[in-house]
C-alpha cells in the first residue's frame, strides 16, 4: 500500500519517522508533500520517502492520505483538490468532524488523532471512521496506527476530552514535571535543576512500566508507595486540594477552544455544503 502525507507540521514528521521506524511500510511507498520543501527534503535524506510537487500529486499516488494540516486549512485543501473516491482521507485536525469531511470527499473519511509519543513506538492514537469506510481502509489505518502506538477506536463525543489524555497529555506531563522540579529547588536550592528534572524524567519512565508492566491500577501503586500517616499519604492530602479543580478548569478551558474552532470549521462546511461540491 502507498500512503501519502500532507502537511509536516509536527505531526506530519511525527507519522513519517514512525512509520518508518516501525518497519509497518517501506519509505519508498512515502510520499509527502510539503508546502516549505527544505522540511519534506530532510526527511527524504533521513528516510528515504518521495517527494511530491502538489497536493494533487500525493491523492493521485496514494490509496491512504494522512492530511496533516491545521483545522482551518483542512477543508480548504481538499475543496481544492480532485480526489479519487478510492482514496482514504484521514485528517489529524481537531475540530474538523466526520461531516465535515463528508462535505468535500465522497469517499472514506477518518479522523486520526496522533500523538508525538508515537516517535518512540508509544502512546496511543485515536481514531474514528465514517461510515463509509470499507473494513478494508479501516483495517489498513488500524495495521499503520497499531505499529507506531496503541490505537483506541473512539466516538466523535469522546474523541475531545481523550485527546486531553493522549495528544496533549505529553505537552501537559512535561508542564507538571517542571513545576515539580522548580518547587523541589526553591525548597533547597542546592539541588541542581537539571538533575532535579532529570530524577523526575527517570521516575516518570519507571512508574510507566511498573503500572503497565504489572498491569496496577493507580490506586494498587499508591498503596505500594504510601505507608499510613508517612510523607506519600500526607503529600497526596496536599494534591487531593488543588488537584482535582485545576483539572476540571483544564478540561473547561479545552471545551470552549473546541468549541470555537468547530463553529470556525462549520461555517466552511456549510458553505460548501452549498456548493454541492461532493455527491455520493
Amino acid at each position: 500500500m502507498r500512503i501519502g502525507i500532507i502537511g509536516l507540521g509536527s505531526m506530519g514528521q511525527m507519522l513519517v519517522k514512525s512509520l518508518c521506524k516501525s518497519g509497518v511500510i517501506q519509505p519508498e511507498h512515502i510520499t509527502v508533500f510539503n508546502r516549505t520543501r527544505e522540511k519534506a527534503e530532510n526527511l527524504q535524506a533521513s528516510h528515504g520517502i518521495l517527494i511530491a510537487e502538489s497536493a494533487q500529486e500525493v491523492c493521485d499516488q496514494a490509496k491512504l492520505v494522512f492530511l496533516c494540516t491545521k483545522p482551518l486549512d483542512i477543508l480548504p485543501v481538499l475543496r481544492e483538490l480532485s480526489i479519487p473516491e478510492s482514496v482514504h482521507i484521514v485528517s489529524v485536525a481537531a475540530g474538523v468532524s466526520i461531516d465535515d469531511l463528508e462535505t468535500v470527499h465522497a469517499g472514506a473519511v477518518s479522523k486520526v488523532i496522533p500523538t508525538v509519543t508515537s516517535q518512540e513506538l508509544h502512546g496511543v492514537s485515536l481514531f474514528t471512521c465514517s461510515s463509509r469506510t470499507s473494513t478494508e481502509d479501516r483495517n489498513e489505518l488500524l495495521t499503520l496506527l497499531s505499529s507506531i502506538s496503541q490505537s483506541q477506536d473512539v466516538s466523535e463525543v469522546e474523541i475531545e476530552t481523550a485527546t486531553i489524555l493522549t495528544s496533549s497529555a505529553p505537552g501537559l506531563i512535561a508542564g507538571i514535571l517542571d513545576s515539580f522540579a522548580q518547587a523541589a529547588v526553591r525548597k533547597t536550592p542546592e539541588l541542581d535543576l537539571d538533575t532535579a528534572r532529570s530524577m523526575l524524567v527517570e521516575t516518570m519512565l519507571g512508574t510507566a512500566l511498573l503500572l503497565k508492566n504489572e498491569q496496577l491500577s493507580f490506586d494498587q501503586l499508591i498503596e505500594r508507595v504510601a505507608t499510613k500517616g508517612g510523607i506519600t499519604e500526607e503529600g497526596l492530602r496536599v494534591l487531593d486540594k488543588t488537584l482535582p479543580s485545576g483539572f476540571d478548569e483544564l478540561f473547561a478551558m479545552t471545551e470552549s477552544k473546541h468549541a470555537a474552532l468547530k463553529i470556525l470549521v462549520q461555517q466552511q462546511s456549510t458553505v460548501y455544503k452549498g456548493l454541492h461540491r461532493v455527491t455520493v
